[in-house]
């Protein structure tokens, strides 16, 4: 299948969802994604996310600092132990130290009651990836986060809540060194707030996390959905992943917590602060960001958004999908073409014969000014030269000028979908007229004109009847053409609706003779009226008359496909201006 129309509509749309004064703008959409439970996307809400062991050379400094800081605290109530009199108590600490417990070498963090504001403020990346499947395509989008300072917006991600982290700890007898010894088999009680030998402590408090340079690659699939009448455009968002190294930064912390006391606020709170901006830490936030987003809760909320955000834009530039449904005879189109493709052009085909549309034939045409269709001049048609009763004249058509060009529908019948483009039959002549649009038949109306080679011939001809002294008859024309047709070949090409090129590959009449009549009102009355009523009625002069007009649509075949052009841009960025 080709994948030229899928890029097209994405990169139209590109620039409006990354584009603040757009109704299409992403921040504006996705802030008001909300989920089937009622979670909201600003503020996102979360209760927990355990980011769990800070291993490796930072969770050791980490894990000895929380134990030096707990040892001074276990000093101070040792002290306070042995002023009270507790008994058994050893005579100092000094053959003791402490360490972290070799069972639990590191220091786990978990968040909780989080906040997470300023998501939604976000960009969208090129299409990459574009690839076919059985009913549509799937590509790659880069979703960069913190993408504007405008509108409210600030360039970060702000996440608050309450933190906690805990550190296994234990008494070892000294010396210390090497690997992490067990704890001391020396039994000691009475210490106040001390787990002797071994204690799990817990340092907490309200933080501010700023985020930076978040970005997410989102598999996205877009298909059509349904079958026949009843078809529908879906896009599904299969899968968020991150797409960069963020940067976190502690904009705020405070610390408490059973063994925090003034002597040790200032080593508590700087393994704190280490150990948001580890990068375990680091990691671990980012994947639970992620893991947030990709849940399937909020998966399917996207997916109906961006799903409501395609409706809403194919139905401002098409119209709304007919209360019947789409046509649905869709058969013998190119093998390139797949579902979505074949969807998107029963929606156009029904646009074309909504008299509400843009895209209304007769609308179009009438909007035309370069040239102007709405009439539309022939110029000059040579009819040949033919017996005019005894002498041959040559017959001309001067300013023709065709009335009834808006008078057109195309039916959903007559367009396919063609290995270049669109295939169309435009019928003239169906509408009963309305406003603007002139009833039917389509007419032809100029000057009739009959050149004798000289005056004596003209008057052979008409026998002795008075003709001009330039041996000429004129006539006022009129051709009705009851019905006619003509195919077009349309191709388009262009990166995206404000670049769109239409062009008019082909435009051939298709007029039977028969369905032709001509008449002519001589300006004085000539013995020839008859006559030249009679051969102007030929199958020959009809001919001329057919291919004279299919001349004047090829020399402006370029004119119209601009005219085409220029109003399919127009109505596309109007439609989507909102």
């Amino acid at each position: 299948m080709a994948t030229e129309l899928i890029d097209f509509i994405y990169a139209t749309m590109y620039k409006r969802v990354n584009d603040p004064d757009s109704p299409y703008w992403l921040p504006t959409v996705l802030k008001d994604v909300r989920t089937l439970d009622g979670r909201t996307l600003n503020p996102l809400s979360v209760d927990e996310w355990d980011i769990g062991q800070l291993e490796g050379t930072e969770g050791k400094t980490i894990g000895d600092a929380i134990s030096g800081a707990w040892w001074v605290f276990l000093g101070g109530a040792f002290d306070d132990a042995k002023d009270r009199g507790v008994p058994d108590l050893p005579d100092d600490l000094d053959p003791f130290t402490s360490q972290r417990d070799a069972d639990h070498p590191y220091p786990s963090l978990s968040l909780t009651g989080l906040t997470v504001e300023g998501l939604p403020n976000a960009s969208v990346g090129e299409l990459q990836h574009l690839t076919p499947t059985e009913n549509g395509y799937r590509g790659t989008v880069r979703v960069t986060t913190a993408a504007y300072d405008t509108h409210g917006w600030q360039k970060q991600i702000t996440i608050k809540g309450t933190y906690s982290l805990v550190q296994h700890v234990v008494v070892i007898d000294k010396p210390k060194g090497g690997d992490l010894k067990p704890p001391t088999k020396v039994v000691v009680k009475g210490l106040e707030g001390v787990e002797w030998p071994r204690q799990e402590i817990e340092g907490h408090g309200p933080f501010t996390v700023t985020v930076q340079d978040l970005a997410f690659d989102v598999v996205l699939r877009a298909e059509a959905t349904g079958t026949g009448a009843g078809r529908a455009p879906q896009l599904t968002v299969e899968s968020i992943t991150v797409a960069s190294q963020p940067a976190f930064r502690l904009d705020d912390l405070a610390i408490e917590g059973s063994t925090v006391d003034p002597d040790t606020l200032d080593i508590w709170k700087q393994a704190a602060v280490d150990a948001f901006n580890s990068p375990d830490a680091g990691q671990a936030l980012t994947a639970k960001l992620a893991g947030t987003l990709t849940d399937r809760s909020f998966r399917d909320q996207f997916s109906s958004t961006v799903t409501a955000q395609l409706a809403k834009a194919l139905d401002g530039v098409l119209g709304a999908v007919p209360a019947g449904g789409l046509p649905s005879d869709d058969s013998g189109f190119p093998a390139k073409y797949g579902p979505l493709e074949v969807y998107l052009f029963d929606r156009l085909r029904a646009s074309v014969n909504d008299t509400g549309s843009g895209f209304y034939p007769p609308a179009v045409v009438l909007g035309a000014t370069s040239p102007t269709l709405e009439p539309y001049d022939v110029g000059d048609i040579d009819l040949g030269s033919y017996k005019i009763g005894v002498a041959t004249a040559s017959l001309g058509f001067k300013g023709g000028t065709i009335k009834g060009i808006s008078n057109v529908l195309i039916p959903v019948k007559d367009a396919a979908l063609t290995d270049g483009g669109i295939g169309a039959a435009l019928r003239f002549g169906r509408l009963p007229g309305a406003a603007k649009v002139p009833p039917p038949p389509l007419t032809i109306t100029g000057t009739g004109v009959v050149s004798f080679p000289d005056a004596a011939a003209a008057a052979a001809a008409a026998e002795h009847a008075a003709v001009r002294d330039d041996s000429t008859i004129e006539g006022d024309i009129t051709v009705t053409i009851d019905q006619p047709s003509a195919t077009a070949a349309l191709s388009f090409t262009g990166r995206d609706a404000d670049e769109l090129t239409i062009g008019l590959d082909a435009l051939t009449l298709a007029i039977a003779t028969k369905d032709l009549q001509v008449t002519i009102h001589l300006k004085e009355p000539s013995p020839l009226a008859k006559i030249i009523q009679q051969v102007l009625n030929k199958d020959e002069v009809k001919q001329k008359i057919i291919a004279g007009v299919q001349g004047a649509a090829d020399t402006h075949r370029a004119d119209i496909a601009k005219e085409l052009t220029d109003n399919a841009r127009a109505v596309i960025h109007a439609k989507l201006k909102g």
